[in-house]
């Protein structure tokens, strides 16, 4: 391990023990995924957790250097985990094939050092923000197309106050994620995503800087404001930017410190009678009724559904009993009272963790898994 590794200890401000211990995240193994995992893996991170839903195709073989033409139509992140183990196989390293934030495991999250965003949604981004804002994990975003790579950096481990990845975000990000939704909050079923072109070039830019960073964000650390990196791979030319505090963000402006995280291993619901008529923040939207105008069929009126809205479309609006087109009201909501949340019937919590906001600060309570108790 020395011998492997004696190149790096010539290098005055790098330390081998401080990256061997570090655990990161690393969400979207495509193309800039693939270079932040190749960097991490050949500087000897000590461990890493790959989330990946998407299989290979034969157009990524043009920018993934982990991946090769036998690999078309394996899971991304198990495929990566495969080449990464060949690298190194000191590093350990753990594939999630599926959603992050149904496999991502939040009574650990504390473990990381760096979550690294590698997705090509802004959802997804903005989701993980917010589970990174409220642990106080350090949080990388990328971003590139077929010139320029952008490097987000938010520290928030150092820094809880640091502004955060919505702070920064334009109206019209919003805008655009609102097409890919009907007027009740559904996915659209016939929406197709644009999808921006992009080279090995700006990708291996982004991934280099997003690893570098990833390990730079420690403690010792002098940098505690939130930063752009911005590179432009033709003119040869890169500039940096503060991302300050917005006052009006719907994160910061809603999540305020210290944040109290709780692991809720029994019930919820005695917990949320402590909290009374207050409102509780969802990390997604939920379903809690739908009802057709026509007929009169409907689920959820008297105990709220509590289904994910991201497992339903559109389709939902359609129906069922009558086959009246768009004649169902769906009551969707990612905000809902602690009294309205403690109807959840025993089972399996539909999401990992909910919080609670007031001018004192912010609890957030961890239940995946979670039983509840029967009521009365």
């Amino acid at each position: 391990m020395t011998a492997r590794y004696q190149r790096h200890a010539l290098i005055d401000w790098f330390s081998q023990a401080d990256v061997a211990a570090a655990r990161i995240a690393v969400v979207g193994a495509g193309a800039v995924g693939n270079e932040v995992l190749k960097c991490l893996a050949l500087l000897g991170v000590g461990a890493l957790d790959i989330f990946d839903f998407d299989r290979i195709e034969v157009h990524n073989l043009t920018r993934s250097v982990l991946f090769r033409e036998s690999d078309i139509g394996r899971n991304k992140a198990e495929c990566a985990a495969a080449r990464l183990r060949e690298l190194d196989p000191n590093i350990a390293v753990t594939p999630y094939a599926g959603d992050v934030f149904r496999l991502l495991d939040f009574t650990r999250l504390g473990e990381y050092a760096a979550v690294i965003c590698c997705v090509d949604n802004f959802e997804a981004r903005i989701r993980l923000n917010l589970v990174c804002k409220l642990w106080g994990i350090n949080f990388i975003n990328t971003g590139v197309d077929s010139r320029h790579a952008v490097v987000d950096t938010f520290p928030f481990a150092s820094n809880p106050a640091a502004g955060c990845y919505e702070c920064s975000l334009p109206p019209s990000v919003y805008q655009r994620m609102s097409q890919r939704y009907s007027c009740g909050g559904l996915k659209r079923i016939a929406f197709v995503e644009k999808r921006i072109p992009t080279t090995v070039i700006t990708a291996s830019l982004a991934g280099s800087l997003a690893a570098s960073k990833a390990l730079r964000l420690g403690p010792a650390n002098n940098d505690q404001q939130s930063g752009r990196i911005f590179v432009d791979s033709i003119a040869g030319s890169s500039t940096r930017t503060e991302l300050p505090q917005r006052a009006d963000c719907p994160v910061c402006s809603q999540f305020t410190v210290p944040v109290e995280i709780t692991r809720v291993q029994n019930s919820l619901r005695a917990e949320l009678e402590k909290l009374g008529s207050a409102e509780i923040t969802l990390p997604e939207p939920l379903i809690l009724s739908h009802k057709c105008k026509s007929c009169g069929r409907g689920e959820g009126q008297d105990t709220p559904l509590f289904w994910r809205a991201s497992d339903h479309d559109s389709r939902l609006a359609d129906c069922a009993g009558c086959g009246a087109q768009g004649a169902v009201e769906i009551e969707i909501r990612d905000r809902i009272p602690a009294k309205t949340l403690a109807l959840m019937d025993e089972g399996r919590a539909p999401l990992p963790f909910v919080a609670a906001a007031s001018d004192a600060g912010t609890r957030v309570f961890v239940f995946d898994p979670l039983v509840f108790e029967k009521g009365d």
